[in-house]
């Protein structure tokens, strides 16, 4: 088979793959406030590539927590007692041992701010979990709309071969 005929097949595939993902057709939904269902970082999305190698499309990602978002299952800590889930920006690019006055109550890491002149307050950081359980979120699939797309460039092509 053509190489680029293929190519073609792969970038159809990957994009319609993107594109449910971007339009938020991924259920079941996030249960974020306002959140996108597997957009947060677009690092997963932007990784989802396709290639051909001999005469196999392969479409896929190379992002290592793709597979549980997909076909969904547990989380459980593999050197500590505890996951600790990030409830704010700064603790999404820090670990809890980074932040000073932190402490830890009912479940939760948080730390005390001191502004100068001003009470102190508290900020809650990091939930703690034994595990979480990620639900499936199948993405990676070829839907009927491309399945028409992909036979009816299949026909053309054929069609194209033969004359």
């Amino acid at each position: 088979m053509n190489r680029d005929f293929l190519n073609d097949i792969g970038a159809i595939i990957r994009d319609s793959i993107k594109d449910r993902i971007r339009q938020n057709k991924v259920t079941p939904p996030t249960n974020k406030n306002g959140g996108r269902t597997l957009i947060e970082s677009a690092i997963l999305i932007n990784s989802i590539n396709s290639s051909v190698e001999d005469n196999n499309i392969i479409v896929g990602t190379n992002v290592q927590y793709a597979r549980i978002h997909h076909e969904g299952g547990t989380i459980r800590p593999v050197k500590a007692k505890y996951l600790a889930i990030p409830l704010t920006a700064e603790a999404k690019v820090k670990r809890p041992r980074h932040f000073d006055n932190a402490f830890i109550k009912e479940g939760i890491i948080y730390r005390t701010i001191f502004p100068k002149g001003d009470e102190a307050t508290i900020e809650a950081l990091y939930a703690l979990k034994k595990e979480v359980k990620i639900p499936a979120r199948p993405y990676m699939y070829i839907d009927s709309n491309t399945r028409n797309t992909i036979e009816n460039k299949l026909k053309d092509w054929i069609l194209e071969q033969l004359h």
